[in-house]
């Protein structure tokens, strides 16, 4: 019963922020997906590195009016191993499964609504990343693209 409950705001969450972030986004260089954790990264890490890469590309693609698909390999979010096991409890999973079908609806997106399909990825992200690892979080509300 928590688990709908939890949806249901996350999905509230994601529909009204979606109308109010004004954030000016300056295009600064993409992340490096290098290893640069001298204990070695996580494939979770590595894989979250990939997407932000691949939502710069797509606010960039945005702008131009076109669609980038995503990597398949985005699927492993879930099987993916984190850095600290205690990451993954049962909300991780309802994120990740949130942003793979955020990640749909973008890739499925009109003209008229790709904004809006866009920024319901980052905002997935973000509903994810308040919760579990904030330190992303202001390179991540950057990429969401203002509403005029």
């Amino acid at each position: 019963m928590n688990k709908i409950f939890v949806i249901a705001g996350i999905m509230f969450l994601l529909y009204v922020s979606s109308y109010q972030y004004k954030t000016v986004w300056t295009n600064a260089a993409f992340a490096d997906t290098t290893d640069i954790n001298p204990n070695k990264s996580s494939e979770l890490s590595l894989l979250m590195r990939e997407m932000y890469n691949h939502a710069a590309e797509a606010r960039k693609a945005v702008s131009e009016q076109r669609t980038v698909s995503y990597p398949k390999t985005f699927l492993n979010i879930n099987t993916a191993k984190p850095t600290d096991d205690k990451t993954k409890n049962e909300y991780y999973t309802t994120f990740a499964d949130l942003y793979l079908q955020t990640l749909e609806g973008y890739e499925n997106s009109t003209n008229a609504n790709r904004v809006k399909s866009f920024n319901n990825v980052v905002n997935a992200c973000l509903a994810c990343h308040s919760s579990h690892c904030p330190g992303p979080v202001p390179k991540i509300k950057r990429l969401l693209i203002p509403l005029d």
